[in-house]
Protein backbone atom coordinates (compact mmCIF):
# COMPACT_ATOMS: atom_id res chain seq x y z
CA UNK A 1 0.00 0.00 0.00
CA UNK A 2 1.56 3.66 -0.50
CA UNK A 3 2.17 6.12 1.96
CA UNK A 4 0.57 9.53 1.29
CA UNK A 5 2.61 12.34 1.62
CA UNK A 6 0.29 14.44 1.59
CA UNK A 7 2.38 15.93 -1.79
CA UNK A 8 -0.94 15.05 -4.09
CA UNK A 9 -3.66 17.09 -5.33
CA UNK A 10 -6.83 16.17 -3.94
CA UNK A 11 -9.64 15.33 -6.41
CA UNK A 12 -11.81 18.52 -6.28
CA UNK A 13 -8.72 20.72 -7.19
CA UNK A 14 -7.55 18.22 -10.19
CA UNK A 15 -11.51 18.36 -11.52
CA UNK A 16 -11.15 22.09 -11.58
CA UNK A 17 -7.80 22.15 -13.08
CA UNK A 18 -8.58 19.26 -15.78
CA UNK A 19 -11.72 21.55 -16.63
CA UNK A 20 -9.38 24.87 -16.77
CA UNK A 21 -7.20 22.79 -19.15
CA UNK A 22 -9.48 20.79 -21.13
CA UNK A 23 -12.95 21.77 -21.29
CA UNK A 24 -12.65 24.93 -23.90
CA UNK A 25 -15.36 27.86 -23.40
CA UNK A 26 -17.65 28.60 -26.34
CA UNK A 27 -16.09 31.52 -27.05
CA UNK A 28 -12.93 30.89 -28.45
CA UNK A 29 -11.57 34.27 -27.03
CA UNK A 30 -12.22 33.39 -23.73
CA UNK A 31 -10.39 30.21 -24.69
CA UNK A 32 -7.17 31.82 -25.24
CA UNK A 33 -7.53 34.42 -22.39
CA UNK A 34 -7.34 30.80 -20.36
CA UNK A 35 -4.39 29.53 -22.38
CA UNK A 36 -2.16 32.50 -23.01
CA UNK A 37 1.16 32.91 -21.15
CA UNK A 38 2.23 36.35 -20.95
CA UNK A 39 5.88 36.87 -19.92
CA UNK A 40 6.22 40.29 -20.22
CA UNK A 41 4.82 43.59 -18.46
CA UNK A 42 4.64 45.03 -21.69
CA UNK A 43 2.42 42.00 -23.41
CA UNK A 44 0.37 42.55 -20.71
CA UNK A 45 -0.33 46.14 -21.30
CA UNK A 46 -0.99 45.92 -24.97
CA UNK A 47 -3.49 42.50 -23.73
CA UNK A 48 -5.52 44.85 -21.62
CA UNK A 49 -5.48 47.59 -24.19
CA UNK A 50 -6.78 45.62 -27.36
CA UNK A 51 -9.31 43.82 -24.74
CA UNK A 52 -10.62 47.67 -23.66
CA UNK A 53 -11.24 48.45 -26.91
CA UNK A 54 -12.46 45.43 -27.81
CA UNK A 55 -15.26 44.34 -24.95
CA UNK A 56 -16.07 47.76 -23.38
CA UNK A 57 -15.75 49.50 -26.68
CA UNK A 58 -17.33 46.70 -28.84
CA UNK A 59 -14.74 47.19 -31.70
CA UNK A 60 -14.75 43.69 -33.28
CA UNK A 61 -11.01 44.53 -34.88
CA UNK A 62 -9.52 45.12 -31.37
CA UNK A 63 -10.78 41.55 -30.83
CA UNK A 64 -9.00 40.01 -33.57
CA UNK A 65 -5.83 42.31 -32.50
CA UNK A 66 -5.72 40.76 -28.87
CA UNK A 67 -7.05 37.04 -29.96
CA UNK A 68 -4.13 37.19 -32.67
CA UNK A 69 -1.18 38.22 -29.72
CA UNK A 70 -2.61 35.33 -27.37
CA UNK A 71 -2.16 32.88 -30.25
CA UNK A 72 1.60 34.32 -31.09
CA UNK A 73 2.00 33.95 -27.23
CA UNK A 74 0.86 30.45 -26.84
CA UNK A 75 2.47 29.10 -29.65
CA UNK A 76 5.98 31.12 -29.01
CA UNK A 77 6.02 28.99 -25.25
CA UNK A 78 6.31 26.28 -27.28
CA UNK A 79 2.74 25.09 -25.21
CA UNK A 80 5.10 24.82 -21.93
CA UNK A 81 2.16 26.25 -19.87
CA UNK A 82 -0.27 23.57 -21.11
CA UNK A 83 2.85 20.55 -20.54
CA UNK A 84 3.53 22.00 -17.20
CA UNK A 85 -0.59 21.47 -15.77
CA UNK A 86 -0.33 17.72 -17.51
CA UNK A 87 3.02 17.19 -15.52
CA UNK A 88 1.05 18.19 -12.52
CA UNK A 89 -2.11 16.36 -13.06
CA UNK A 90 -0.06 13.56 -13.69
CA UNK A 91 1.30 13.56 -10.04
CA UNK A 92 -2.39 12.48 -8.76
CA UNK A 93 -3.01 9.56 -11.30
CA UNK A 94 -2.68 6.28 -9.98
CA UNK A 95 1.05 4.47 -10.78
CA UNK A 96 0.87 1.84 -12.59
CA UNK A 97 2.23 -1.51 -11.03
CA UNK A 98 3.46 -4.55 -13.28
CA UNK A 99 2.17 -8.22 -11.78
CA UNK A 100 3.57 -11.31 -12.99
CA UNK A 101 0.94 -13.92 -14.52
CA UNK A 102 1.38 -18.04 -13.82
CA UNK A 103 1.61 -20.39 -11.04
CA UNK A 104 3.63 -21.03 -8.51
CA UNK A 105 3.81 -24.88 -9.37
CA UNK A 106 2.27 -26.03 -6.46
CA UNK A 107 -0.54 -28.71 -7.13
CA UNK A 108 -4.48 -28.92 -5.65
Amino acid sequence: MSQNTGKTLNQETSSIAGQFLFKTPTDESKALDMRTRINSAESMKAIMYYGVLGYSLKSEKAKEIKDLMERLFISSNQGMGRTEAVDTLKQNLPKRVEIEKGTDGAKF
